[in-house]
């Protein structure tokens, strides 16, 4: 072996190290980095989309002009909860759950039917939404990452109203439920920390409710959906978002 050829072999060796190395320590940190586990939590406001029906019966009673959800509440604050599991930098697929407290108006005094909380009553109203999501992020890892998702799900929706009506006590409470068919999100997580993020979100659904439930007076009373309608939710807020 001439007197050359060890140094270059020694200089081709360290080359060789060199980016062998960083290559291995980039492969683990991308491995460890693309599946984790997502945590988010949401909060904003939700405007209310549709009818509850285009025909309702209740108590015998066929209402052919229900309500909108529109003429009976302002809309919803929720509180929601996401779990996923992030199997890729791009993919997250997992679970939600959304509680929403629902901000009733109050009737007109010419009409007092028409929608709303009849004045003199105590109404209140209450929403629950679970289902299956999954989320493609387009900058993953970037201080600015903005993300799309799809979801389907169920909704479960009780209302209640109590007061006097000619000076007889009357209550009454009603529940709506069916499923969550289809909602579009979207959003923009900005980096705050290594794991967290926080951000702007816009959610809407397409929804049909497809059962209810009424009780008068404690007395449970037959309830119809005879022709059904398509309501939503828009919901938009902020979002806050952990990965494990």
């Amino acid at each position: 072996m001439s007197v050359g050829q060890g140094p270059a072999r020694a200089v081709l060796a360290l080359g060789l190290a060199s980016t062998l190395v960083p290559s291995g320590v980039a492969s683990a940190d991308e491995g460890r980095d693309e599946r984790r586990l997502h945590l988010a939590l949401r909060t904003g406001f939700g405007l209310p989309l549709g009818h509850y029906a285009s025909v309702r019966t209740v108590a015998g009673f066929r209402d052919t002009s229900v309500n909108a959800l529109l003429d009976d509440t302002h809309g919803v604050i929720p509180l929601w909860l996401d779990v996923g599991y992030r199997w890729s930098a791009h993919w997250m697929v997992g679970g939600y759950v959304m509680a929403g407290l629902v901000l009733p108006k109050t009737a007109a005094d010419n009409d007092p039917l028409g929608g709303g909380c009849p004045k003199g009553f105590d109404c209140s109203a209450f929403g629950v939404r679970a289902g299956l999501q999954v989320q493609y992020r387009l900058a993953p890892g970037e201080p600015l990452d903005p993300w799309l998702g799809l979801g389907v799900g169920y909704e479960w929706i009780e209302s209640s109203v109590e007061g006097e009506l000619l000076s007889f006590p009357f209550d009454a409470s009603f529940t709506h439920s069916g499923p969550d068919l289809l909602h579009l999100q979207g959003g923009l997580d900005v980096a705050i920390a290594e794991d967290a993020s926080l951000g702007p979100f816009l959610s809407l659904s397409a929804m049909r409710y497809t059962a209810c439930s009424a009780e008068l007076s404690d007395d449970d009373a037959d309830c119809q959906l005879s022709e059904q309608s398509w309501h939503g939710w828009l919901v938009f807020g902020v979002r806050g978002a952990l990965e494990l």
